[in-house]
C-alpha cells in the first residue's frame, strides 16, 4: 500500500511539474506569437497606406484602432459601440442606437496598452456597461492621419471564397477611394484561387473611387496587355514605365470591371464582393460614428 502511495505521489508530482513547465512554454510562446501577430498586421497596414519597401513610414503618421462593439441591453435592444481614442491618451466608449442616434459616451478606465489585449479591453467595456448589459467585440477599424490631416483608413473584411473564408483588408483614402487589398488568410486551390495574392489581380482594385466600386463585377476576359504591364511592380520595372505613363494607364482602365482570374472566377467574385461589401459598410458605419462624435462634441485622437 505504501508503494502505490508512494508511486502515485511521484507520478503526481512528475504530471504537476510538466503542467508548469508547459505552462510556461505556453505563455512564452503565445506572447511571441500576438507580439509577431501585431508586427505583421502593423506592417501590413503601412504596406496598404504606401509605406514599406524602401518607403519608410514618416515620424508624423499615425494610426488609431477604433475597436466596433454589438451591445445588448437588457431588454434585448442592440446598440452599436465604439471604443475611440480621445485626447490625452484616453479612450471612451461610444454607444449608437441603430438609427445612428447617439445614446452615451462612457470613459474607460484602463491604459491603451491594455486595451490592445482582446481580454483586458472586453474586461474594460463590460466595466462600464449597466448591469444586464453584454457587449461582443465585431472588429478593429484603423484610421491614419499624416500630422492633423486624415490620409485614410483600413478595414477588415471577410468573404466566403471557393472553399472557406478569405480575410481580407481593404486601404481607402479619406475620400473612400480604394488605396489597395491584402489578402490575409485563404485557402483557395494553389494554382488557381490562390492567385488571389498575385499584385496583377490585387492591384486592379486600387485607385477605384467608391461611386466605381459600388458597380463593380467580375469578367470572363482576358486582362489588356497595356493594364497587365502596369499592375505588376516588376513588370513595370522590368519595361522602365516611367510614372507618368502609368498613371496613363490605368486612368485609362480606372472604370474597367475586375477581370476574372483564369479558372478561379468564383475566388474572383468572392474577393471582389467582398472588397465591395466591407466598403459599403464601413463607409455608413464612419457616417453614423462621425455624426454622433460630431453630436457629443467629443475631442476624439483622430
Amino acid at each position: 500500500m505504501k508503494e502505490i502511495l508512494k508511486i502515485t505521489a511521484s507520478l503526481t508530482a512528475v504530471c504537476v511539474a510538466a503542467a508548469m513547465l508547459l505552462g510556461a512554454v505556453f505563455a512564452k510562446t503565445d506572447h511571441a506569437r500576438k507580439a509577431n501577430e501585431e508586427k505583421i498586421q502593423e506592417e501590413t497596414i503601412q504596406s496598404l497606406l504606401g509605406y514599406g519597401a524602401g518607403k519608410k513610414a514618416p515620424e508624423d503618421l499615425k494610426v488609431y484602432p477604433v475597436y466596433r462593439y454589438v451591445i445588448h441591453d437588457s431588454q434585448g435592444k442592440s446598440l452599436l459601440g465604439y471604443v475611440v481614442p480621445v485626447k490625452d491618451k484616453a479612450f471612451a466608449l461610444v454607444e449608437i442606437d441603430v438609427s445612428g442616434k447617439p445614446e452615451k459616451v462612457l470613459p474607460l478606465k484602463a491604459e491603451p496598452a491594455q486595451l490592445m489585449e482582446a481580454g483586458a479591453r472586453d474586461a474594460a467595456v463590460k466595466a462600464v456597461l449597466p448591469q444586464g448589459f453584454t457587449a461582443t467585440f465585431a472588429q478593429t477599424l484603423f484610421i491614419a492621419n499624416l500630422g492633423s490631416e486624415r490620409l485614410g483608413y483600413v478595414i477588415p473584411g471577410r468573404t466566403q471564397g471557393f472553399k472557406t473564408f478569405i480575410d481580407l483588408m481593404v486601404a481607402l483614402e479619406k475620400d473612400f477611394t480604394v488605396k489597395g487589398i491584402a489578402i490575409i488568410r485563404s485557402e483557395e486551390d494553389p494554382g488557381l484561387g490562390a492567385e488571389i495574392q498575385k499584385d496583377f489581380f490585387k492591384n486592379q482594385f486600387a485607385g477605384k473611387p467608391e461611386d466605381v466600386l459600388k458597380g463593380l463585377k467580375v469578367v470572363k476576359e482576358p486582362l489588356p496587355a497595356d493594364y497587365l504591364s502596369v499592375l505588376d511592380p516588376a513588370k513595370i520595372k522590368a519595361a522602365g514605365l516611367s510614372p507618368e505613363k502609368v498613371r496613363e494607364i490605368k486612368d485609362k482602365h480606372l472604370k474597367d470591371d475586375i477581370y476574372a482570374l483564369t479558372g478561379a472566377t468564383i475566388s474572383s467574385r468572392a474577393v471582389t464582393n467582398g472588397v465591395k461589401d466591407t466598403v459599403r459598410k464601413f463607409v455608413y458605419r464612419l457616417a453614423i460614428l462621425d455624426q454622433a462624435l460630431k453630436q457629443e462634441k467629443l475631442q476624439v485622437a483622430f
